[in-house]
């Protein structure tokens, strides 16, 4: 599972996306991205050209330390080699362009030794594309509206749960064959508008994101690159303590007012 994580819509008074490269080849991009991987900038690459998209903020950095803890917490007592794995920045290609790299603010996955070696994995693919990415979270913090400390958020939820989550739409991506959409509008100021949000307290059913841990879990045997799901049943440590991660969009944009 991969989460993208807050951005915000300005950069020093500039409109983001914020232009800074011009023919950059793409291997030299992606180099530049596994090498100046704590920069701060998210960046992105289009046919040569370099944006910065999003960038790190006081609010960002709040929420994922509190992504982290939410992940962390079905991990129980243990202190070593925990079977859940939160990873920062860690690359991938891009699930519309398997060219270009890109980096996820967190990563959640089993932890290595227990991940069956692949046999003939084949290239490597997309996030999204590749299988063994069960959800990608994304979250989209908007800049303070003027003249006061209400600002809109939005969070997004593409997911391979079976079945599909109540509410969910299905991906028009067409190479996203089988992946679900829910996003939830969860600012204090709803997004394009001055109306109040209804995401006022905690653990309203409405604002709150369940995703399986089964999902951290799916590791079935590669052949020939494609994963062999025929007889497969996802097996979850007996040390985890939940059967889902739960993600309270009310303490996200609480963490995000505190730290603006």
């Amino acid at each position: 599972m991969t989460l993208e994580l807050p951005s915000v819509d300005s950069l020093y008074g500039y409109r983001l996306p914020f232009q800074i490269g011009l023919r950059v080849p793409v291997e030299a991009y992606n180099n530049f991205l596994e090498n100046n991987g704590s920069t701060g900038y998210k960046l992105h690459w289009d046919n040569g050209d370099v944006y910065i998209v999003n960038m790190a903020i006081p609010e960002r950095e709040a929420v994922v330390v509190r992504l982290i803890n939410y992940f962390n917490v079905l991990n129980g007592s243990i202190d070593d080699d925990l079977p859940i794995d939160n990873t920062l920045r860690s690359f991938h290609y891009d699930p519309s362009n398997v060219r270009i790299k890109t980096a996820a603010d967190i990563e959640i996955c089993l932890h290595i030794t227990l991940v069956q070696t692949p046999l003939n994995p084949g290239p490597p693919p997309g996030w999204l594309l590749q299988q063994y990415v069960r959800s990608v979270f994304g979250i989209k913090i908007y800049d303070k509206r003027k003249g006061s400390n209400h600002r809109s958020m939005k969070a997004k939820l593409w997911t391979r749960q079976l079945p599909a989550p109540a509410e969910s739409t299905t991906s028009a991506n067409p190479n996203l064959a089988g992946v679900s959409v829910l996003e939830w509008d969860f600012g204090t100021l709803l997004s394009n508008s001055n109306q109040p949000g209804d995401c006022t307290g905690p653990g309203l059913p409405n604002y709150t994101v369940s995703i399986p841990v089964s999902d951290v879990f799916w590791d079935p045997p590669i052949v020939a690159g494609v994963p062999n799901v025929a007889g497969y049943t996802v097996t979850v440590p007996n040390t985890v303590i939940a059967q889902n991660f739960v993600i309270d969009l009310y303490r996200l944009q609480h963490v995000v007012l505190k730290k603006q």
